[in-house]
């Protein structure tokens, strides 16, 4: 659970320091005032780092523009998040931290079974890193950190660790500091979530190889799609937006409550269905009910009309933009197919098709958007599709990143 930040602060008052661009502070135990030296300090997302001295006092300068999250974290400690704009700075920081309660092993709502690495370490590095080439060359130097627990009755997996996870990625040149907040894969419903907070730092060889991958990954990813949205350069920069409607496959519905099922079994993309027929139905009409109960349970139909950054940016406010839009949004990025990695995950045997994938908002919270591609909050947002598959943290780049730099 994301804990709100204990922290006092106050603005420089001098007219020198009121244009640099910098956050100041010290992080202390919020008991006895005691600094906490060695503290990590940085704004997620970014490469902008920094660890507390042996006073607790620590500075990050050329901060970026834009909002963020600053991100306090001490092993021991609960971790505090901060967030702010550049409109706020200079910032002076008074960080409190709590020590950590442990938590209650006998307090849950369902039983589970803890296991470790050796039992999900594979579907981890699948869901987290991800599938594509770069998530293959990426390496988790602490997966001894990571934790478990399986929940039977609700067919759940839940990740945790006590210390960040130290990513190396040998694809794209970086190594990310991971503070993992939130990790769960619902098998029953196909569905898998991460959040946390991400440093992210230079490796120091192979820039000129690192660079071409950047900007392999960074074509056609979600931040490259936020980016043109806010630049009202959806067009130009090879993409296709559509409204998308889910609506129920009702005659999937009809020929559930006629044709008794015997066994199913879940695959991937969805449920096959073994049926035996009624007494006295034509083979004909046999064949028929099996193929509608291969179907999905949702019947999705596309918009004709290609939509314009104009018709989903509800509100501009300074360098902000609301992005909001009803039911789903469904991308198509034109200027690249499908990887075969990804049909094969998909278990499709097909032509590769441009890359699509689609965007939900669950509670129809709208999202605040900037010029490079972050979007506020990221918990208001689903994506599935191409993105779901590839926009993990294997391809992920910092939001300071800039294609040909």
């Amino acid at each position: 659970m994301i804990k709100w930040p204990a922290i006092l602060f106050l603005l420089f008052l001098s007219l020198p320091a009121l244009s640099q661009r910098t956050i100041k502070g010290r992080v202390v135990n919020v008991a006895n005032g005691a600094a906490i030296p060695g503290s990590s300090v940085f704004i997620t997302n970014t490469s902008k780092g920094t660890v507390s001295d042996a006073s607790g006092n620590f500075e990050l300068t050329d901060v970026p523009s834009g909002k963020h999250e600053l991100v306090i974290s001490s092993i021991g400690y609960e971790t505090t998040v901060y967030p702010f704009s550049d409109a706020e700075l200079p910032l002076r920081l008074r960080v409190e931290l709590k020590i950590k309660v442990k938590e209650l092993q006998n307090v849950t709502v369902e039983p589970y079974v803890e296991e470790g690495w050796d039992k999900w370490g594979n579907t981890f590095k699948e869901n987290f890193l991800g599938y594509t080439a770069n998530a293959k060359r990426c390496r988790i130097n602490n997966e001894w950190s990571i934790r478990f627990r399986y929940f039977k009755k609700s067919d759940r997996l839940i990740a945790f660790s006590d210390v960040p996870i130290e990513i190396e990625n040998k694809a794209l040149g970086y190594r990310i500091t991971y503070q993992l907040e939130d990790f769960e894969i619902n098998f029953k419903e196909g569905l898998s979530v991460f959040m946390g907070y991400s440093l992210y730092e230079e490796l120091d060889k192979d820039k000129k190889k690192w660079a071409r991958k950047r900007e392999e990954a960074y074509n056609g990813s979600l931040m490259h799609f936020i980016r043109s949205l806010y630049a009202d350069s959806l067009h130009e920069n090879g993409f296709e937006m559509r409204r998308l409607f889910k609506v129920p496959n009702e005659e999937k519905q009809r020929v559930k409550n006629i044709y008794p099922v015997t066994h199913s079994s879940a695959i991937a993309g969805g449920t096959f269905v073994i049926t035996q027929p009624k007494d006295g139905l034509h083979p004909d009409s046999t064949a028929y009910y099996r193929g509608v109960l291969r179907q999905p349970d949702f019947l999705e139909l596309y918009g004709k009309d290609l939509l314009t950054a104009d018709s989903v940016i509800v509100k501009r406010d300074g360098d902000y933009k609301l992005f909001y839009w009803e039911n789903y949004l469904f991308i198509t990025y034109k200027n690249e197919l499908e990887d075969a990695a990804f049909l094969q995950s998909k278990m499709q045997m097909r032509s590769p098709y441009h890359q699509r994938s689609s965007l939900y908002l669950p509670e129809l919270n709208p999202l605040w958007i900037e010029r490079n591609g972050n979007y506020y909050n990221p918990r208001d947002m689903f994506f599935m599709g191409y993105w779901g598959w590839s926009d993990k943290m294997g391809d992920s780049l910092p939001l300071d990143y800039q294609p040909g730099k």
